[in-house]
């Protein structure tokens, strides 16, 4: 599993401020940021309250925030709105030294150099209306946030992330849409408290559309997931604490046939997954839509429900207490259906599929 350190060091922010920046009447609550100005240096001069307004334009940028209340807003994540590239040269943060070269990343106040823990987390940022595409790290990153919201973002083909967050509690991931990206289209992890809502995004041809790894206290609604190597993944990856209290419901899962090698954040190859819980614990998946899922590898199927223990050399968890009720499961395989028949408290109802393993679990 692929993990994060920060690095010992600190990064400074060199970008200065450009000349050109332009603010409101109001005290500098809107700073307004044109194409050929820095972002970075309006995000550096503003305070809590303040929004930075990008206009129209393709920005070879990378971004850092860490300030509290800063609200990021494009004009719209289409090639006509604000569009964020990778710069020729990525600045010298330290976001893009601990995490590999990213969009827009936000960032705690304090942390821990050797070894990660958030001393301050940076509080109640807002991205939204912003294009993110190609960046060899991730599209949008948080890491140690409370109250992160992003809204309105596309993150595509980046080379980790698209939109993400660890370390972070009360974030809202909602109508975002992640394409391409080469590890998770959208990203819960490293939270035992995530109280974290995932809705109404859509996520194509990723590794993985939704993961929740390490994390509770989740809420996936209303997403359309298709074309990944696994749709929507909730895993203990064996880290003390475990992943699961997540509610997976009103989702479209469909099509993610995608072949993915073992490597990143799997350790195997993948193909063919609907909704898998992967030692996931008190999580229930409900009133999904999940079907054309379809392989022959441990991930296979439309909803999968898993021990951990076998893939974390017996430090995960076997699946207990989760509920898997009232949904629409057809054309998948092996499978509508798989459980491996580990965990207590497992439960199957009132689900309309056609197979299942072992028989006897659509009713």
């Amino acid at each position: 599993m692929r993990k994060f350190t920060m690095v010992a060091c600190a990064a400074g922010l060199a970008i200065g401020l450009s000349a050109g920046i332009a603010t409101s009447a109001q005290a500098s609550s809107l700073i307004v940021v044109v194409p050929g100005e820095s972002i970075q240096a309006a995000i550096n001069v503003a305070r809590p309250g303040d929004t930075v307004l990008v206009e129209p334009g393709v920005y070879h940028q990378s971004v850092q925030i860490r300030t509290n209340g800063i609200t990021l807003r494009g004009y719209g994540a289409s090639n006509s709105g604000t569009v964020l590239v990778p710069p020729k040269h990525f600045p010298n943060t330290l976001c893009n030294q601990a995490f590999g070269p990213t969009g827009v990343c936000i960032l705690a106040r304090s942390v821990n150099p050797t070894t990660g823990a958030v001393l301050k987390t940076v509080r109640n940022d807002t991205i939204t209306g912003l294009l993110v595409t190609g960046f060899p790290g991730n599209g949008v990153f948080g890491y140690g946030t409370d109250g992160l919201t992003v809204t309105n973002v596309v993150a595509i083909n980046d080379g980790g992330y698209g939109i993400s967050r660890f370390v972070s509690s009360r974030t809202v991931f909602a109508n975002d849409t992640a394409i391409g990206n080469d590890e998770a289209g959208f990203y819960v992890g490293d939270s035992p408290h995530a109280d974290t809502v995932v809705r109404n995004d859509r996520a194509f041809g990723n590794q993985f559309g939704i993961f929740v790894r390490h994390a509770r206290h989740v809420l996936v609604t209303g997403n359309v997931v298709s074309g990944n190597c696994q749709g929507i993944l909730v895993l203990d990856d064996g880290q003390p604490g475990g992943a699961g209290n997540v509610t997976i419901q009103h989702n479209r899962v469909f099509n993610n046939n995608k072949l993915c090698k073992a490597g990143g954040d799997t350790p195997v190859t993948t193909k063919g997954g609907g909704i898998l819980l992967l030692g996931a614990t008190h999580t229930l998946v409900t009133r999904n839509s999940v079907t054309g899922n379809a392989g022959h590898r441990i991930n296979s199927g439309g909803i999968v429900v898993l021990s951990a223990k076998p893939l974390t050399q017996g430090q995960g968890s076997n699946p207990n207490f989760d509920t898997i009720s009232f949904n629409f499961a057809f054309g998948n395989h092996p499978a509508d259906l798989r459980w491996d028949h580990t965990g207590v408290g497992v439960r199957f109802r009132h689900n309309a599929c056609a197979t299942s393993i072992p028989g006897g679990l659509c009713h």
